[in-house]
């Protein structure tokens, strides 16, 4: 069976950087942020919808579509699963990987652009027509959402904290354990971390692929899309959060539960 790989993670968690190391490897064709809707919710967003479509990607930022043949494709209008197929083909003729870094934010958090599903779609719509290499990323949930409360003013508009928890808890349940990776982990060593995600997706590890991180195109962070290194973030959930606030969070009981069902973790 054909094989396919996905990455998985929320917003403010590493996805950017990741992503573009693992797209930075020999052989690899990334695409970013993809979704069944993403054209659709990023429309909603008022973000440039062309970069959310996996063939304007494909084509534009890697080259497997000459012009006369993406514009035949876009007349078309291909669904969701008929693009993919077609951009792996194109990947296999070229003898390269495909990996897919989904759009975690449409089915887990969502709202104010469309109610969560709290299922994952890009793994749910491929898994019928591929074997899926998949892994996931973590990052401490308090550093998450001070993180998205920080970047995101629709966040700040209409995110409470357990429907935060609640969509969080979500994505984890849906991790499978030896897939899981942590943002943390990853700052503190991300050679060895991306060699065991490279393993896991079956793709060659280049020891040199920084020299190649100028060259991936993709969204999410803009500090991450500019960068042509691996920069270090600190943690700031335990300076930011005020001591009411703190205590607060620590007796909320969804809190309480993600973090028991997370302790192998954090």
């Amino acid at each position: 069976m054909r094989e396919i790989r996905l990455i998985h993670n929320l917003p403010r968690s590493g996805g950017t950087i990741i992503s573009k190391c693992l797209g930075a490897q020999e052989n690899v064709v990334l695409l970013s942020e993809i979704h069944p809707n993403g054209v659709e919710i990023a429309k909603k967003m008022n973000l440039n919808c062309d970069l959310y479509d996996p063939i304007f990607q494909a084509h534009e930022w890697n080259g497997l579509f000459e012009k006369k043949e993406y514009e035949k494709i876009r007349s078309l209008n291909y669904n969701f699963e008929e693009k993919i197929l077609l951009i792996f083909e194109k990947v296999e003729k070229e003898n390269k990987k495909l990996i897919i870094r989904d759009w975690c934010f449409v089915d887990y958090f969502g709202i104010p652009y469309v109610e969560p599903t709290y299922k994952n779609s890009v793994l749910e719509t491929l898994k019928k027509e591929f074997n899926i290499l998949n892994l996931y990323l973590l990052r401490h949930p308090l550093e998450l959402y001070i993180s998205c409360f920080k970047i995101f003013p629709f966040f700040r508009d209409n995110y409470k904290f357990n429907f935060f928890i609640r969509g969080y808890e979500n994505f984890f349940f849906h991790t499978l354990k030896g897939k899981i990776f942590k943002y943390e982990d990853f700052n503190n060593n991300p050679k060895d971390n991306l060699k065991n995600m490279c393993k896991i997706l079956k793709i060659n590890f280049n020891n040199n692929f920084k020299e190649n991180l100028k060259n991936i195109k993709l969204t999410g962070d803009e500090k991450a899309i500019a960068s042509t290194d691996i920069k270090i973030n600190n943690d700031t959930a335990s300076t930011l959060i005020k001591k009411e606030d703190k205590n607060k969070i620590n007796n909320n009981a969804n809190f309480i539960r993600l973090m028991e069902n997370m302790k192998n973790y954090y």
